[in-house]
Order: structure tokens, then sequence, then C-alpha cells
């Protein structure tokens, strides 16, 4: 793992939390790089890397033959001020991060948990048996083993962005540790620990949100916090990438699907772009550029930016290509595995107007033989209608990455009806949405979700091999 890879970030982080919150206090030593290491499943270049900004932020000093040593000072009002100045600031989000973790994370762990090898498995369950005082929490160990298994960078992300915002699983102590004991997990099968694991959770992190939720109410009155401005979570998934760039893509490609800018037609001039997206003119020469190599823009000197009539071939060679269609996978993976409890949640608690809409916005992709386009209406009616803020967030910026599908649909199915390919799944989601049957809906969506990361996979592993 290399040291800029932004994991440096959660060694800072988590150190940072305990000491401005006084589990480490003045003179007292962090464990030592090793240890950080194994607890962290980092490479040490990455360890030293998130001491270095401890150190730079006046936490620690730093030395190369011994374990990290506090430097900064604080008194217990000190503490619970820092603590107070962060979590009020958090309320509504941490409310609303208990019941977004199980509609987003509790599938996700499930899953990964099952496609375990026996060793994978085994090692987890010593590691469960064996928590110290130095470990990180039983919940923070579990998702870093799961989440880096699939190898599916947007799961450890959107978990990791999660804890950096809520910051809980950085304070647990020993007594918060729920260790898996031989008597406990005797005879049990797969499922039955991970059901296990999963009542284990509820259980804990409900006490641990209880007990936070009841420290804000006491400190917004304590420290006169009760107009503090809420922080609102905000998922990166671009870190240590060129935002701007990926989100003007996806932009513009969301354009051109829906027809703003027609194909056989010119762009704007990249003045006028630049001005409308509020963007650099470097921004906007890069993002077309990235959209020449995925083969739906021809820029031609002198000309302009031409909308090609039918996609061309995109260059899979070109770096920023690759990443922008792996990222696309891996949302397909993510939403496959979540977008059912998302769905149903937010359909059976969504306003009666907005439901209608999304019946006739149902009806007439089928009308118009825009059959492909079922995703993106699903997921704009959960980023507007899903009363968590989490999901909501989660859920527009997997929006703006599945955008990056158009052209790769373009290209897989250039040679059949483009339509039919979604028509049956159009036709049985308009039914169940005309029978009320949220569960039934919610399931279809998560099938054909499902089936289009095969097919995609599929489709660009065969790509990789004709490189």
């Amino acid at each position: 793992m290399r040291a800029d890879s932004g994991l440096n970030r959660l060694v800072y982080e988590y150190f940072e939390a305990r000491i401005l919150y006084g589990y480490y206090k003045y003179g007292e030593s962090l464990p030592s790089i090793n240890k950080i290491c194994q607890m962290f499943h980092l490479a040490q270049a990455t360890v030293r890397a998130g001491l270095a900004l401890l150190e730079k932020g006046g936490y620690v000093r730093v030395d190369p033959r011994t374990a990290p040593v506090v430097v900064y000072k604080a008194g217990p009002a000190g503490f619970r001020e820092s603590a107070a100045r962060y979590f009020v600031s958090r309320k509504a989000g941490i409310a609303d991060w208990v019941l977004s973790g199980k509609l987003l994370f509790e599938p996700l762990w499930r899953e990964c948990l099952m496609r375990w090898s026996d060793e994978d498995w085994k090692r987890f369950l010593d590691n469960m048996k064996h928590l110290s005082v130095e470990s990180v929490s039983m919940p923070a160990e579990l998702y870093i083993l799961v989440f880096k298994a699939p190898h599916n960078r947007l799961f450890l992300n959107l978990y990791w962005e999660t804890v950096r915002y809520i910051r809980f699983a950085y304070l647990m102590v020993r007594k918060d540790q729920a260790v898996l004991t031989d008597q406990e997990l005797e005879g049990l099968s797969r499922e039955e620990v991970i059901s296990l694991l999963g009542q284990t959770f509820e259980t804990l992190y409900g006490r641990i949100t209880a007990d936070l939720l009841s420290f804000i109410a006491q400190a917004q009155d304590e420290f006169d916090l009760g107009d503090m401005e809420q922080v609102p979570f905000y998922w990166n998934i671009y870190r240590k990438r060129p935002q701007m760039r990926y989100t003007l893509v996806s932009r513009i490609l969301r354009e051109i699907e829906r027809g703003d800018y027609p194909r056989g037609t010119y762009l704007p001039s990249l003045p006028c772009m630049a001005q409308r997206y509020e963007v650099s003119f470097n921004t906007v020469r890069r993002s077309l550029s990235i959209l020449d190599s995925m083969g739906i823009t021809r820029s031609l000197q002198g000309k302009g930016t031409l909308v090609l009539a039918e996609a061309e071939k995109a260059d899979l060679a070109n770096p920023e290509i690759r990443e922008g269609m792996k990222l696309y996978l891996d949302s397909l993976q993510l939403m496959t595995l979540t977008i059912k409890p998302v769905v149903q949640y937010t359909l059976e608690n969504a306003p009666a107007d907005a439901v209608e809409k999304l019946q006739y916005d149902v009806r007439q992709l089928g009308k118009n033989r825009n059959g492909y386009k079922i995703f993106e209406v699903v997921l704009t009616f959960i980023a507007e209608n899903c009363r968590l803020n989490l999901v909501k967030e989660c859920y527009n910026k997997l929006r703006e990455l599945i955008v990056w599908g158009y052209p790769i649909a373009l290209l897989r199915l250039r040679k059949r009806e483009f339509h039919m390919e979604y028509n049956d799944m159009v036709v049985q989601a308009g039914r169940y949405l005309g029978e009320g049957n949220a569960e039934a809906f919610s399931g279809s969506v998560k099938e054909s979700m499902g089936r289009e990361y095969q097919e995609v996979r599929i489709f660009l592993e065969s790509a990789d091999t004709r490189q």
C-alpha cells in the first residue's frame, strides 16, 4: 500500500481523536510502529506518513528508535470540550447513521464474509477472540478485513469515510470490545456466526450511540453549542484522484444521454463550458480528452468537439478511462448488494406523489423505448426521496459513477436492439409498482443490477484480453 494512498489519514485521524478526547495523555506512548501496522493491516510507509502528520499537528513526537510519545497537553475540561465541539456538530448525522448503516453496510459485510475462504475465516475468528487493549475495535477490525477482500475500493472507501465522520469506532475502549469466545462459537455454522456478529454489532452500536447522543445532549448545554451548525456527511470517492475532472465527465455524459447535447452536434466552446460548469479551461480540456478516449466525442481542429452519432471503441489502455470503468464496475457491485433494502425503504417512506412520479417515469421508459435508463430513474428516485442523508449522499455519488456505463452499454449492445435488453425488466418493474409491491419491485431492481454487473465485468475482462 502506497503511503500517499490516503490511508495514512486513517492512522492520523484515529490517533488524533484518541489524543484530543483524552484516551492518550501527555507523556504517554502510542503503540509501536510495527503494532500500528498490525492494527490497521498497513505498510510501514503508510503508518509513518500518518505519524508524520500527527507530529506536524503538534500531537506526538516521533523517534525512529522508540514508540511515538504524546506531546499534546490538555486537562479533562479541554478533552471534554474537544469532543463536544466535534460530536454536537454531527448530532443529526450520527442519528441518521444508525439506520443508514443497516441498509448499506450490513448487506455488504454479510456477502463478503460468505465469500471468504476457510483460511480467511479462521484467521478472522482468531483475531476476534484475541482483541487487546491496543487493538482496533472489533467493528473496525471486521470491516478492515472484510471490505478489503473483494478488491472493490468503494466498499472500504465508503466505510472509512463514514468512520472518519462518525469517529466513535476510534474511541472504543477494552470494555466495549465484543470478544467472541470458543463457547459462543462452538458448533455454529458460518451463517450462524454471521448472524451472531450482526446481533452483537447491533447491541454494541446501539449502546454506544445512546451514550454518545446522551453526551451530546449534555455537552451542547454545558458549552452553549445548541445553535452549532450541523456538518453533513460527505463521501469523497475521489480522494487522491482528479475530483473535478471525473465529476465533469459524468455530468457531460448524463447531458449527452438525455439529449441536451444531441448526437451529431457540437458541444459548446471551451470558454462557454468553463463558464457554465464553473471550472477552469484546463479541467474542461482534460474532461473533453477523456470523452474522446471513451469514443463518445471527437475533437476536431478548428471546429470544436463533435458528439458522435455512434459510439466508437473506447481506449481502455488510457489510465483515466480504466480508472473510470473500474469505478463504474465497483459501483455496480456495491449497488447490487445494497439496492434492494435501500429501494424498499425509500418506497415505503416516500410521499405518494413521488411514488406516482416513479411509476410514470418507468412507464415512459417503455413507451419511449428508453429501457436502458431504468437504473438512472431508480437512482434519481432514491437521491431525491430517501429520508436518510447518508444513503442519499452515497447514492448520489453512485448515480454520478453509473453514467460511465453508458458508452460501455452502447459498445456492448451495438449489434442488438438496445431497448429490448432492458424491456422485460421495465415491464415487470412497472407492474410491481402498480401493485404497490415495494419488496418485489426492489427485488427486481437488484436482480437486474446483478445481471448488469456480471455482463459488464465479462465485457471488460474480454476487452482487456484484446488489448
